[in-house]
């Protein structure tokens, strides 16, 4: 099993809170509108007023933020059983990253109001401060990737991938979200023609495939070295 660095919130909801009681995860959902969005479609800008919060229930997006010099730079991935935009929600502040599809999406639209009520009646305010301080350094972790070489950073956020929507199969990891080399050198602050040199290397040397909307993971250890050193 990977190590999961995200913090999944309904995975913590779908606990019973004690034994004989029902999830709260179920609670939640029955506060939200459904809602469906196709691939590279925006759902939240940064700078936005923070009215809603986003359960993901089939699909990913990618969370971006505008760098200094105007470029875009990629935070994070996020799939299933993400909640999207409560940290803007439960702080009354405006959303601090731009959300846009990767693939088609299925979710849950959930109004601030209504969460904030529901964290409070369920005394969710702990879990929550926890998600978005997990989240915070997350953040800062990836922020270090500028110090190692491009190849370093490159194996690193391919393993933060797979363990944020990878899943596992015969052929190793398999991360099927289009993420284009644009994409992955914007996430690791690296040229797009840097990323494609790296990217050749790894499959070269047999660490990882890539195919039609996808990039296959086959030897996790390996990464990890070339992540590390």
């Amino acid at each position: 099993m990977m190590d999961d660095p995200s913090v999944r919130i309904m995975d913590v909801l779908g606990r019973p809170l004690s034994p004989g009681e029902e999830p709260l995860r179920s609670a939640l959902e029955a506060l939200g509108t459904p809602v469906q969005f196709p691939a590279e479609h925006t759902i939240f800008w940064e700078g936005q007023p923070s009215h809603s919060v986003l359960l993901i229930q089939k699909g990913s997006v990618k969370v971006t933020r505008k760098g200094a010099d105007g470029t875009e730079i990629i935070l994070a991935i996020r799939g299933e059983g993400e909640v999207m935009g409560e940290e803007g929600v439960l702080m009354g502040e405006p959303r601090a990253a731009t959300v846009t599809t990767i693939t088609d999406l299925a979710g849950l639209d959930i109004a601030a109001d209504a969460l904030l009520a529901f964290v409070r009646d369920h005394d969710l305010w702990p879990l929550m401060y926890r998600a978005a301080v997990r989240r915070r350094r997350q953040s800062d972790q990836r922020a270090l990737l500028a110090r190692l070489d491009v190849k370093s950073r490159l194996a690193r956020w391919l393993l933060d991938l797979a363990s944020e929507v990878g899943e596992e199969d015969g052929d190793g990891w398999t991360i099927a979200v289009a993420l284009s080399q644009q994409d992955l050198a914007g996430r690791i602050g690296a040229s797009r023609d840097a990323v494609a040199i790296e990217l050749r290397k790894l499959r070269d040397e047999g660490l990882v495939s890539t195919g039609r909307r996808k990039i296959v993971l086959h030897d996790l250890e390996g990464l990890r070295n070339i992540a590390h050193r």
